[in-house]
């Protein structure tokens, strides 16, 4: 069931907020930005509507707002966009793919460098058929995120994006068809990916792993376009 306007307008704010800065929301900044045309006490009111009903909770008293698991799962299904990438890293994808016929491998560890260094996540593609293969760039940016100043948290991210074939195999989506697959989790870490079929090889999914608080939506309108872009180049060799 959908939120009424106002709640999904204050949500809206914070997660993006709060993606971006890595600093809780406060009412007062969301009545500075006018996100709502309520007073200061009407926008405290709907955010502990927000807090009651599980998309917001508060990491410290007196502090701002932060969105939950189920509040980002709410802006990830409702409320983000899929648009077009930054201009320069569709440059940047597409001038990497004109080598994607001449050097398989290296085009592919370029684009997880792109990728990654791009989106500040630990992004790239997989191969799940015969000759398994993973190219994945980015471990040492994402874990600049303050979320790793926890050294256990750093560890484990780093041990969960090691494995990222066991990972791979659970973000495969249908592959009956040629078709792009989303899927995005979001648990103790979040993860954006492309699942696709293409007819050399094979089963292929694209993926980028951050914190919790990663920008879903920037990640999946890049890995959209470059899964895109890949398949644009195969369906012209192979008509």
């Amino acid at each position: 069931m959908r939120l009424d306007a106002k709640k999904e307008h204050i949500l809206d704010f914070i997660v993006r907020d709060f993606i971006r800065t890595a600093v809780p929301v406060s009412s007062g900044k969301i009545s500075k930005k006018e996100v709502s045309s309520g007073s200061p006490a009407t926008v405290r009111n709907v955010m502990l509507e927000l807090d009651e009903d599980g998309y917001l909770y508060q990491p410290h008293t007196s502090a701002g707002r932060a969105p939950t698991e189920k509040g980002y799962r709410y802006f990830v299904d409702t409320l983000m966009e899929i648009r077009a990438p930054e201009p320069e890293i569709k440059d940047k994808l597409d001038a990497i793919l004109e080598n994607l016929e001449r050097e398989i491998d290296s085009a592919f560890e370029d684009m997880s460098r792109a990728l990654s260094g791009h989106l500040k996540l630990f992004s790239g593609i997989g191969f799940l058929d015969e000759e398994e293969k993973i190219f994945g760039k980015g471990l040492s940016e994402v874990l600049k995120e303050p979320e790793f100043e926890e050294h256990g948290l750093a560890a484990e991210f780093a041990d969960f994006a090691e494995h990222a074939e066991n990972i791979l195999r659970d973000f495969g989506g249908n592959f009956e068809s040629e078709e792009l697959n989303q899927r995005i989790d979001i648990k103790k870490f979040g993860s954006v990916s492309i699942s696709f079929k293409d007819r050399e090889f094979g089963r292929c999914v694209m993926f980028s792993l951050g914190p919790k608080r990663m920008n879903y939506e920037r990640a999946a309108s890049t890995l959209k376009y470059a899964a895109k872009d890949i398949k644009k180049r195969r369906t012209k060799k192979y008509g």
